[in-house]
């Protein structure tokens, strides 16, 4: 397949694409209504925002090894990922496909008073109502639109030989606008250009306004849209990462340069020529074409005749670039599996070993078919421009995430500025919501849409691109920002470090389900699976859980889990919480002594396999230090449980002991949880000789899960530090005799955690 240069790739289509329509059609009245200054301002934003995109572009695609095809839906997917860059990806298509349509209905507008007048006898010109007229148009769109997709299957080769004609037919055009004031028109034996410098309309026809000032701006801006044209040709480039910076560059500063010269030219027009009425806000005038002389006989016609030719090659330049770069993106979409199953023949060609996007073409035809005959394409025309503008916006997105990302891999060679992209994306959006921003808000959701569709069937539910760069450059900076914030009893949150074995009697699962509920709403949760140098090396991505888990090879359970809660963490947030599976392979004692010590709150959960819902907690009070932080613990489940529409009880459940008063117990226990604005029935039992744990089995058997603080007391040791104690017979006789209860978490709470906000 050949591969084209800078020149004919990027800068042909690019140019001819942007000077389209809107220079022949729109510019010469937006210049008399606003003026040259505010034309000129204008020109200038409206450039400023494509020479951003091409700055953004230019980071991108010099970052890349290879681009291939597709232009900027490539460039998007690779920053952004398949998911989003498909759904920017399928959006642009679309523009790209409808834009056909809307630009052979323009090539139709002169042509078909041209047509009628001198083919007056003909059927097809019998009806001139406004019903008559719009049918002819739609008529002869319709031939165009069929001769474009001849020329299209002919190949890129031959398109890009009839854009090089027509880039030709459009420089005779410009600068026959360029040398008019030179060349003595006159429009019913009257001058249509001042004749003094003083007299340029530089202030405009009416009092300037902010709405007059952007609705000419929103008129005017789909004309700098252009650069696709050449951007989409990035699959059949010799050199892609070249050209396409170089060729767009060259393109949007050529024509800059173009629009302020001609604007120029524009305001040296008498007013009256160019704006006769107003329409519904927007000025009302004669066609360039008309005001040269079209209607005068040859030779006197002919700066008139270039003008037309440069009206109609403009139009059916923009519908050929279009209809070269829609279907390479479709092509693209098919070959990257972003669209349905069913649409696969889009990635293949007529021939075998060809490459030409001839079934997309087909395609693309259609779609562009309909557009010509639906009818009235405002609506359509609006939300195909707002669709190009969010393609745009989505690059300089690309670039500016890029850049704040810091990924080691992101080493363009050009010289961008995260600023540049930023102002990009942000003058699109703000350009989008000026268009019509209800026609925004349906666009930018109809791509969410998309965006979720591509993501669940087509990517696994996972993001790809820069977004984990994105997330790790903004964790890491608010970490850092956290190191110089003392945090304080307000803000405590559970970073828990859960730790189980994987054996027979242990049960992973469990683990991680009470370790979300705990710290995934407010806090952190890092798991930690244990398994023995026996275990298969298979099976050991046996669990997928939905929190950050690790696993590991040990031959001693107990000093693996030592090592674990002495490691330092990431950015010095160190686990304050260790969540514990019982286990009889595991000294908790040593460990629950070198965590406690380590000023970390130990949480050991037993009888974990008969955990399944958290629905009805039991706490049992003996004490504020491990207490408050069982009270904090249950309301963060409770909250969590919320979230998944479940509804959960909470009993405080305090055992009197000797000498205390039950209407005090109460009175306190009722005092706690009001002053914390925490919500939980208070239940207290009377003084009893009965064993403790047969109380707890009596009055927690149907509860879901029981918490109860661990036994032990922190001593001063001379260097006037807290020393954990705990009696190892005491600990080992005690905890079986739980054994046929609930679950169990038992809870030892390094500090005394606060309920009250002081």
């Amino acid at each position: 397949m050949k591969k084209f240069n800078t020149f004919q790739g990027v800068f042909i289509p690019s140019t001819n694409a942007i000077l389209g329509t809107v220079f022949f059609l729109l510019l010469p009245s937006l210049t008399a209504d606003t003026g040259f200054l505010m034309m000129s301002l204008i020109i200038i934003i409206a450039h400023s925002v494509t020479f951003a995109t091409a700055f953004s572009l230019a980071d991108c695609a010099t970052n890349l090894n290879t681009i291939g095809p597709g232009g900027m839906y490539a460039i998007s997917k690779r920053s952004l990922g398949k998911s989003l860059g498909g759904s920017i990806g399928i959006q642009l298509y679309f523009a790209q496909a409808a834009s056909i349509g809307f630009y052979c209905i323009g090539f139709a507008e002169p042509l078909q008073p041209i047509l009628a007048y001198h083919f007056s006898d003909l059927y097809l010109f019998n009806d001139m109502s406004s019903e008559g007229i719009m049918l002819q148009k739609q008529i002869l769109a319709s031939a165009i639109v069929i001769a474009f997709l001849v020329i299209v299957m002919l190949g890129a080769d031959f398109t890009l030989r009839i854009q090089s004609l027509i880039l030709i037919i459009l420089m005779v055009s410009t600068l026959t606008i360029v040398f008019s004031p030179f060349l003595g028109f006159q429009f019913e034996s009257e001058s249509i250009f001042q004749n003094s410098l003083s007299k340029i309309n530089l202030s405009g026809n009416r009092a300037m306004t902010f709405a007059i000032f952007f609705t000419a701006f929103t008129q005017f801006f789909p004309a700098v849209t252009g650069i696709d044209a050449g951007v989409g040709m990035s699959g059949d480039l010799k050199d892609p990462k070249k050209s396409l910076v170089k060729g767009t560059f060259l393109a949007i500063a050529i024509t800059f340069i173009v629009y302020l010269i001609c604007a120029l030219v524009f305001a040296f027009i008498k007013k009256e020529f160019l704006i006769e009425s107003y329409v519904n806000g927007n000025p009302q005038g004669k066609l360039l074409t008309e005001i040269f002389g079209l209607s005068k006989v040859f030779p006197e016609n002919l700066f008139a005749l270039f003008i037309l030719s440069g009206i109609l090659f403009a139009t059916s330049s923009s519908a050929l670039s279009c209809f070269m770069t829609a279907p390479r993106t479709a092509q693209s979409l098919s070959k990257d599996s972003v669209l349905p199953d069913f649409l696969k023949f889009l990635k293949s060609d007529f021939f075998k070993d060809g490459s030409e996007p001839r079934f997309a073409s087909i395609l693309t035809f259609f779609v562009a078919f309909g557009i010509i005959w639906m009818g009235s394409i405002n609506l359509a025309a609006m939300i195909v421009g707002i669709c190009f503008l969010a393609v745009y916006g989505w690059v300089n997105g690309s670039a500016f995430l890029e850049r704040i990302s810091g990924n080691p891999s992101f080493r363009p060679t050009s010289k961008g500025h995260w600023l540049i992209s930023l102002y990009g994306f942000l003058t699109c959006l703000l350009i989008i919501l000026l268009f019509d921003w209800l026609v925004g808000i349906f666009v930018i959701l109809s791509q969410y849409v998309i965006f979720q569709m591509i993501l669940r069937n087509k990517s696994e539910s996972r993001l790809e691109g820069v977004w984990w760069g994105v997330t790790f450059s903004f964790i890491n900076r608010g970490i850092k920002s956290l190191a110089k914030i003392e945090q304080g009893s307000k803000n405590w949150r559970p970073f828990l470090t859960t730790i189980s074995f994987s054996s027979k009697v242990n049960h992973p699962d469990k683990m991680e389900k009470i370790s979300e509920m705990i710290a995934s709403f407010k806090g952190l949760v890092n798991m930690n699976i244990i398994k023995s140098e026996k275990e298969k090396i298979h099976d050991f991505n046996f669990y997928q859980f939905s929190i950050p888990t690790n696993t590991l090879i040990s031959g001693d359970f107990t000093e693996t889990t030592m090592a674990l809660i002495q490691s330092a963490s990431m950015g010095g947030l160190r686990q304050n919480s260790i969540l514990l599976e019982f286990s009889k392979k595991l000294d908790c004692v040593k460990v629950l002594k070198t965590a406690l010590n380590l000023n970390q709150n130990v949480l050991l959960l037993k009888n974990a396999g008969l955990f399944n819902k958290c629905q009805f907690i039991d706490i049992w009070w003996r004490g504020e230090r491990n207490g408050n932080l069982m009270v904090l613990l249950a309301y963060i489940m409770m909250i969590s449980e919320k979230t998944h529409h479940s509804e959960m009880k909470i009993r405080i459940i305090r055992k009197l002991s000797e000498d205390e008063n039950s209407e005090t117990a109460s009175t306190q226990m009722h005092h706690l949880l009001e002053s914390a604005r925490l919500s939980g029935e208070v239940f207290i039992l009377p003084e009893s000789e009965e064993p403790f744990h047969e109380i707890v089995r009596q009055v927690s058997r149907n509860a879901e899960i029981i918490m109860m603080g661990l036994p032990g007391d922190f001593l001063e040791d001379t260097n006037k530090k807290k020393i954990f104690s705990l009696n190892e017979f005491f600990f080992a006789r005690e905890i079986h005799k739980f054994d046929d209860l609930p679950p169990i978490l038992f809870v030892k709470s390094a500090n005394t955690v606060k309920l009250i906000d002081d």
